[in-house]
């Protein structure tokens, strides 16, 4: 799973995949793996050199409040997947377009041109990089057009249907 992590003004890309029993985390360019032992909110951190951590870890919706010894960092980690307001209140932006996250292939259309739908209904799943992602509605609207059919390839950014806000 790709996510992007905000601390201050920095944003860094992470990755994050099962190895065994383990997990590799790409930070930047940089691979580590490292096996997670956890118990509540206390994790226990290996790391594949030797060096282990204990660590206190909060969760708030995206941000995360991690406490390793006397330093605490707030983090925030975005699933760049999920679609996000992009300003305005009516969560739909000024097009109403929604657009691909990521590349990848149309594997179901979930609704129909002028179906009603709900913020947070799935409207379409694209597969990417071997996982299915849903895409939500970002707000209640009507769905005026779709740009794509179950089985098309899409590159990032591309159209896949309309909203009209309802």
């Amino acid at each position: 799973m790709k996510f992007i992590a905000r601390y201050r003004d920095e944003e860094t890309a992470l990755e994050v995949e099962r190895h065994g029993s383990s997990y590799r985390v790409k930070i930047g360019d940089r691979w580590i793996v490292a096996d997670l032992v956890a118990a509540g909110s206390l994790h226990s951190v290996r790391l594949d050199d030797g060096r282990q951590y204990s660590l206190q870890h909060h969760r708030d919706g995206a941000m995360r409040q991690i406490t390793i010894g006397a330093s605490r960092l707030d983090i925030e980690i975005v699933d760049p997947l999920a679609l996000r307001r992009q300003g305005g209140d009516d969560h739909l932006g000024a097009s109403g377009i929604i657009k691909a996250p990521m590349p990848g292939r149309i594997a179901r259309v979930m609704v129909e041109k002028g179906a009603s739908v709900q913020r947070g209904a799935g409207l379409l799943v694209l597969e990417a990089m071997k996982m299915e992602n849903e895409i939500p509605a970002p707000a209640d609207g009507i769905v005026d057009e779709i740009f794509v059919t179950a089985g098309d390839t899409v590159e990032s950014g591309a159209d896949l249907l309309h909203l009209l806000p309802a």
